[in-house]
């Protein structure tokens, strides 16, 4: 009995976040609206969710080459921007993709792809009403996170390595200071 409640729960779930990620076949990032109200309401949002203690802005920051700029709030100051890119998939549908890649909004794979779901999530509370879920946002940047953690730690790792190999090479730096009598 057991089994089935945690099957039936890892199904919801599952199928909760399938449905978010369109990975069951809809298209998530497609709405019924044209291009030119889509781009316009995304353009005028100040778009929230609460997440814990904190609460995550977005706003629009100003017409990029390929799409709108936005902006994400970050311990209330706005530091990170990605592009919202358009494209017209019939007279009356849009679909719309957060680009976070080159913006410098994060510095690993994993942040570029925190940001695309937050601001997919809050594109989609801008066009739809539909308020952001935080707890399966949460749940989503967990998975990635767990996926991206063999990359990550190797990217730790070779930091720690740059690190201890500069603090070799300053030691050696400070012995022959010392021997030269530039140093105590």
């Amino acid at each position: 009995m057991l089994t089935t409640r945690k099957s039936a729960s890892l199904f919801g779930a599952l199928l909760a976040g399938c449905a978010m990620l369109s990975a069951c076949g809809a298209d998530a990032d497609v709405y019924a609206i044209p291009l030119a109200e889509a781009k316009a309401r995304i353009a005028s949002t100040k778009a929230s969710y609460k997440a814990g203690s904190q609460t995550r802005w977005m706003r629009s920051a100003g017409v990029a080459a390929d799409g709108l700029r936005v902006k994400l709030s970050n311990a209330g100051t706005y530091s990170s921007s990605c592009v919202v890119r358009f494209e017209t998939v019939g007279s009356d549908k849009t679909r719309i993709t957060p680009d976070c890649g080159d913006t410098g909004a994060a510095i690993t794979d994993a942040g570029v792809q925190f940001f695309e779901r937050e601001i997919a999530a809050l594109v989609r509370q801008t066009l739809t009403g539909e308020p952001v879920d935080a707890e399966l946002l949460g749940r989503e940047m967990a998975a990635i996170v767990i996926k991206s953690f063999p990359k990550m730690q190797k990217e730790g790792f070779e930091a720690d390595e740059k690190w201890v190999e500069a603090q070799k090479e300053a030691a050696i730096q400070r012995a022959e200071d010392q021997k030269a009598g530039w140093a105590d």
